[in-house]
């Protein structure tokens, strides 16, 4: 019989407690090879103060903000094609895309693994149990996958304090919050440029002068890393 060859897990990036001041932890379904240091990431994000966009890209499967991630499946590398091709496919639909200032990205992440579950890609429940996670913290998704038998990985990044680019509803007082960008913190900014200096050669390519969007939590490190192989 042949063995599953590629998972499929959620990403979640940030703290996301609302208790403590923070915007909403960023996620997004990962597709990856086992044992592999790289994935497919299917997300949405809003570059513009706008609108979402879907923005699938390669990048690695534990960034250095990253808070944890849930595994969802173990795949064949036929189902890992099929999984891929049907989040595309969903993520290119706008009309899967959440409404700016309504929804956000972890309406969408619940959304597909809804339509995964439908596919027979991922198990009953699944896309239930995602929509209960939206808007909760980090730590309480974690700890909600482990009472429900899921598997958890820690990120790297246990200690990050940020928000990520998307407005959402608070859906407890059923108000819209304030765009949430990236914190100036500056002990963040100083890790993620000794990062990048390490991979070229002790010089960065950051500017000094604070920006509008210096990252995005949903993987800062390999977004510079892709403008430099551009």
């Amino acid at each position: 019989m042949e063995s599953p060859t590629h998972g499929l897990s959620i990403n979640i990036y940030g703290r996301g407690d609302a208790k403590l001041g923070d915007g909403p932890s960023h996620m997004g379904i990962a597709v990856y090879k086992s044992g592999s240091s790289t994935c497919e990431m299917h997300h949405i994000r809003n570059p513009t103060d706008e609108d979402f966009v879907y923005d699938p890209r390669p990048q690695p499967l534990e960034d250095p903000v990253l808070k944890g991630r849930c595994e969802l499946a173990s795949l064949l590398s036929e189902q890992s094609e099929q999984a891929a091709s049907l989040l595309s496919a969903f993520g290119s639909d706008e009309s899967n895309i959440p409404e700016f200032g309504v929804g956000n990205c972890q309406d969408w992440v619940a959304g597909a693994v809804g339509m995964l579950e439908h596919a027979g890609i991922v198990s009953s429940g699944e896309g239930l149990f995602w929509k209960n996670m939206i808007n909760r913290s980090s730590e309480e998704m974690k700890n909600e996958c482990l009472r429900a038998g899921k598997t958890w990985i820690d990120g790297p990044e246990s200690t990050y304090e940020g928000e990520p680019d998307a407005k959402f509803v608070n859906r407890e007082r059923d108000t819209v919050q304030p765009v949430g960008k990236l914190a100036q913190n500056e002990v963040f900014r100083a890790r993620m440029q000794s990062l990048l200096s390490s991979k070229g050669g002790g010089e960065s390519d950051i500017d000094e002068t604070p920006v509008e969007r210096p990252f995005y939590v949903s993987s800062p490190f390999f977004s510079k890393m892709a403008e430099r192989n551009d």
